[in-house]
């Protein structure tokens, strides 16, 4: 686990390395949350600001609308980021349209835009707005199969669609522009509760040179001690164990305290 070595451990501390993820489709999430005391268990506002109230830092909304569908991005950013949490935004499974699309979602609110699939199909395109939006404005997805026997392969379009453009090449690129941070995402593991592919964040860290986030596969305070401590990622992503209201944030940060004090991981 990457630490500074001057502050001692602590569930507040922890949940700030915890990234909640919310899907997005026409304003709303994709499936209502379970967790507790919301209103509209389909409201992304509400379901934020629980997470918010539970020392989350970050938010990583992943919209999976068309561009051109997605109209109600920056009213629903601007309320999302009243929350107080650090928004990553992607939109159409990480593509890039114009400069100017780009600009309005960061405006909105957005504090960094997602790119996976472009960065496979017009690496061109993305290093262009790298250098007209900034670097630090955008955050490398790579969406990944395989293992490290066999080596690791990109997919695009949400990972609908496999490549043979293997993914420590494209965390590469995405280290030569310097982003804001690099989210390896296993999508074998997506939703299975089985634990992060810590082979994959390890070589996505080595390969970019980036503070990693690992995702795919959280099930447990466990699993995310072993990534954070063994697997060199710098962040967690969780969806289904905290939308579902099996965990929160909360119980998450607190097992993870004890279980990277105990040594687990």
């Amino acid at each position: 686990m990457r630490q500074d070595g001057t502050k001692p451990l602590s569930p507040a501390r922890l949940a700030r390395q915890v990234i909640p993820c919310i899907d997005v489709r026409g304003g709303v999430a994709t499936g209502p949350s379970g967790a507790g005391g919301l209103r509209d268990p389909l409201d992304v506002v509400g379901i934020a600001a629980g997470y918010a109230r539970d020392g989350a830092e970050q938010l990583f909304l992943d919209v999976v609308d068309a561009w051109s569908d997605s109209g109600y991005l920056p009213d629903l950013l601007h309320d999302v980021k009243a929350t107080g949490l650090d928004l990553l935004v992607s939109v159409q499974h990480g593509t890039l349209p114009s400069p100017k699309a780009c600009t309005q979602v960061l405006s909105a609110g957005a504090d960094a835009l997602s790119v996976s699939t472009s960065m496979v199909t017009e690496p061109e395109r993305v290093a262009e707005t790298a250098s007209l939006l900034g670097a630090r404005r955008l955050m490398g997805v790579v969406n990944c199969s395989g293992d490290r026997q066999q080596g690791w392969h990109a997919l695009v379009d949400g990972g609908a669609t496999p490549t043979a453009v293997d993914v420590l090449e494209v965390a590469r690129r995405f280290g030569n522009l310097h982003v804001r941070a690099l989210l390896a995402n296993s999508v074998d593991r997506e939703g299975t509760g089985s634990g992060y592919d810590l082979d994959l964040t390890r070589a996505v860290a080595h390969a970019s040179k980036l503070p990693v986030i690992a995702s795919g596969g959280a099930g447990s305070a466990e699993q995310l001690a072993d990534a954070l401590r063994g697997g060199d990622a710098t962040h967690v992503l969780v969806n289904n164990v905290v939308h579902s209201g099996k965990e929160t944030i909360g119980s998450l940060s607190e097992a993870l305290c004890r279980c990277l004090g105990d040594g687990v991981g």
